[in-house]
């Protein structure tokens, strides 16, 4: 194999040639500033190399990384620092960070010496084993460069993973290459590359082969308010080992789903346990307040979502190994992992079958019968399967999610549902429909002096319940009037909220429910003996257009969600209707709206019908998004006319 050492001269040597061709007579600093007239920085190469080689029995992997960047103004902000990132699983090795100074037409070097080890912290995570070594670049400036070289070693090539071509800045270059020898079964695929840019060359050299991918000027990456991951739309290179021959036999890594399956039984073997009384007993009273196993399925569930709280852990093997289900009872808390096991355990109990669940969320675009790695999930939840057929996705990780629901991170993922050692199956979490996530909104409105005044009750359903009781759970007492104005604001910038009472959520109701008080000033207008207002309060989406030429991403919704409205309008003493807008239906794929009014005796009757059927919207469907928000925009426009009775 190519060493580390040998691998940055060949680096260097490439590097020298870029250079030269920047700085050169043929082009200047001053000529790439004018090509990238708004960047502080450009990479002049983004290099991985992946290195596999079978040593005895085993397959060894670490990846060899190189940049070299180039600063084209004197500051360059988050440039003139640097993190290199590892944890139990990789470790990290042989960093060497420089700065090249330009002076009298050559560089000068100059080495990094605060390099410094620092433990991972983050807010979501309760205990984190990853690490990472931060330093600053000396002397940065306009037209020098700053250089980092270091590597991976993966302590387990199950865990290898490929390479995203597209960075923060742009590229003069980038390239990804695998070393390895013809003894190891190596899968591929670029993603995302539908102008077919990257460059793919295959070399060998006697028992060598050497996997190479390419691509120049590679523009810097945009993300856009509503992106999903990066890795749905840049593109990148994955790649996995199926197997590799050693000393003649064949030794499996991942071929297919059922090898990562056999691994992932591995985590959960050492599960099973007497229960301790505190569980047992537990498990007892909710079987005795149920009558069929549906109800212990729920009572379950709801009893884990109640009474064990998510915290959540990566530490090494510790974050794919759950902790048994009595440990989760005595100290009432775990991460999901743990809170799948003990969902399986107390069904166990309850003599019912439930089973452990790999999943990945919606921040990962791959799929188990595309791609079987771990990379595939970040997630673990319990699945029931009901005499009906019915598959209950049971994520309790989040308290106010209803039974039944699973949660709106894991809707289209592919789950891999683990019966027992050599059995599984790979199913597709449904999406939730509009009508199951619906949000009523009923309203009285009246006109006094120059104000409009109304009482309101808001009742959030299904996803949009499991989503309003995860935010007040996280904002302070003192914010949660603007969570609710939020929701249930309207008419205009003078909507004034005077009174609010919520039903808090759990596990255990049914819905979320907001009653309120509310005025909204200078909404109505008056001319001469006419009054003109407008009962669509709420404008969801208005004018929210999407430019196709402009925008380039995917836009992600949480989830798909129908909300209706009711308003009863009383009109005012002395006034009769003049005008009332036609009824209308705007019933598009995406999104649509349906408006209806009538008057009744004093009052004026007005519902509304709206809905968002989308999680992820691409861009060749932005056109189609328009076209459906431009029409339903266009109704909101419409005001009701009264006129004064004649005397």
């Amino acid at each position: 194999m190519v060493s580390l050492k040998t691998s940055s001269v060949f680096v260097v040597i490439a590097m020298n040639c870029i250079v030269h061709s920047i700085f050169g007579q043929s082009s200047s600093l001053d000529q790439v500033r004018e090509r990238y007239p708004d960047e502080g920085v450009i990479y002049l190469e983004r290099t991985k190399t992946l290195m596999l080689d079978v040593v005895n029995d085993s397959l060894k992997a670490y990846a060899d990384f190189y940049e070299d960047l180039l600063h084209l103004k004197g500051q360059t902000g988050n440039y003139t620092k640097n993190k290199v990132y590892g944890s139990s699983f990789v470790k990290v090795d042989n960093i060497k960070a420089r700065t090249l100074v330009w002076e009298k037409n050559k560089y000068r070097t100059v080495p990094v010496t605060d390099l410094t080890r620092n433990d991972e912290q983050s807010d979501n995570v309760f205990y984190d084993d990853s690490y990472y070594y931060t330093f600053n670049y000396p002397s940065v400036a306009s037209g020098n460069r700053t250089v980092l070289e270091y590597r991976e070693v993966q302590k387990d090539p199950r865990m290898i993973s490929g390479f995203l071509v597209s960075s923060y800045a742009p590229q003069v270059r980038a390239t990804f290459r695998i070393k390895t020898t013809e003894d190891v079964d190596l899968y591929y695929r670029v993603l995302n590359d539908p102008g077919n840019r990257v460059q793919f060359n295959k070399i060998r050299r006697g028992k060598s082969v050497t996997y190479e991918w390419s691509v120049e000027d590679v523009p810097s990456m945009k993300i856009e308010p509503g992106s999903p991951d990066i890795r749905f739309y840049e593109p990148h290179i994955i790649c996995y080992v199926r197997s590799y021959l050693a000393g003649g036999k064949k030794i499996e890594v991942l071929p297919d789903v059922r090898a990562l399956h056999t691994w992932y039984r591995s985590f959960i073997r050492d599960l099973d346990e007497e229960p301790s009384e505190e569980l047992a007993k537990v498990v007892g009273t909710i079987k005795a307040n149920s009558t069929n196993d549906l109800a212990i399925v729920q009572g379950v569930y709801q009893w884990v979502q109640s009474n064990i709280n998510y915290i959540a852990f990566e530490d090494g093997m510790r974050g794919y190994v759950p902790h048994r289900p009595s440990y989760t009872c005595e100290k009432k808390y775990g991460d999901c992992k743990d809170m799948a096991s003990i969902i399986v355990g107390m069904l166990k109990i309850a003599g019912i079958k439930g089973y452990y669940t790999w999943i990945g969320t919606r921040n990962k675009p791959y799929r188990y019968t595309e791609y079987p790695t771990p990379y595939v999930d970040d997630h673990m939840i319990a699945t029931y399967i009901a005499s009906d057929g019915r598959y209950y996705f049971l994520d309790a990780t989040s308290k106010y999610l209803p039974f039944g629901f699973p949660s709106s991170m894991i809707q289209s993922k592919e789950a891999l549902i683990s019966f027992d050692d050599d059995n599984f199956e790979v199913k597709e979490v449904p999406i939730i429909s509009g009508d199951e996530n619906l949000i009523t909104d009923s309203l009285t409105i009246r006109l006094e002096n120059d104000e409009v005044v109304g009482t309101g009750s808001i009742t959030l359903a299904g996803l949009s319940k499991s989503q309003a009781g995860w935010n007040l759970e996280r904002v302070e007492q003192k914010d949660v009037k603007d969570f609710v104005i939020r929701i249930a604001g309207k008419g205009s910038n003078k909507f004034y909220l005077d009174n609010y009472t919520i039903s808090r959520p759990s596990a255990e109701n049914g819905n979320t429910e907001i009653a309120y008080n509310f005025r909204i000033g200078d909404y109505f207008q008056r001319y001469a003996d006419e009054l003109y207002i407008n009962l669509n309060l709420s404008k969801e989406n208005y004018n929210r257009l999407i430019s196709d030429a402009t925008r380039k991403t995917p836009h992600e919704f949480e989830f798909q969600y129908d909300k209706s409205e009711y308003i009863e309008f009383t009109i005012p003493e002395g006034y009769e209707v003049e005008y009332l807008p036609k009824n209308e239906i705007v019933n598009g794929l995406l999104t649509g709206c349906s408006f209806r009014y009538e008057v009744l005796e004093n009052k004026i009757l007005f519902s509304k019908q709206f809905y968002v059927h989308y999680i992820l919207l691409n861009p060749e469907q932005f056109s189609a998004w328009n076209s459906e928000i431009g029409k339903i925009s266009s109704a909101y426009k419409e005001a009701i006319i009264l006129k004064k009775k004649n005397q």
